[in-house]
């Protein structure tokens, strides 16, 4: 399968999985956000997507994991944190989920530079 198409699939798989977790977890509504606040609910869907799009794409191009595995990881660990009820907000903000979400512009540079450090030590480990 092409690299792109795996992505893209991953992105779309990521997506619903974050849309129903947003839905389980009870944050804004995403349709009503599109239509009241396009470029936030915009933001959202984009950060869903690319969430799963952009670190498969690079693992598969550059035969790394450690970017599907660190994204893979905070996806585990915001989902359970935030079922558990830790870490909650005493003014209301965004639970760990929602976190991982919003900022993921960060958690994505954060898996390319993963990927780039695994890239780096499996090039010095062949020299």
């Amino acid at each position: 399968m092409a690299p792109a198409i795996s992505a893209l699939l991953a992105g779309l798989l990521h997506a619903g999985v974050a849309i129903f977790l947003w839905n389980v977890f009870l944050y804004d509504n995403l349709w009503e956000l599109l239509l009241i606040k396009p470029p936030s609910g915009a933001y959202v869907l984009v950060g869903m997507f690319a969430l799963g799009f952009v670190p498969v794409l690079y693992s598969i191009t550059q035969k790394s994991v450690s970017p599907v595995l660190l994204v893979s990881v905070l996806l585990i660990v915001s989902v359970y944190s935030e079922w558990q009820g830790y870490f909650t907000s005493p003014v209301g903000g965004p639970g760990p989920f929602g976190v991982y979400i919003l900022s993921w512009i960060g958690v994505v540079l954060l898996a390319g530079l993963a990927g780039v450090v695994e890239r780096k030590l499996t090039q010095r480990e062949t020299a």
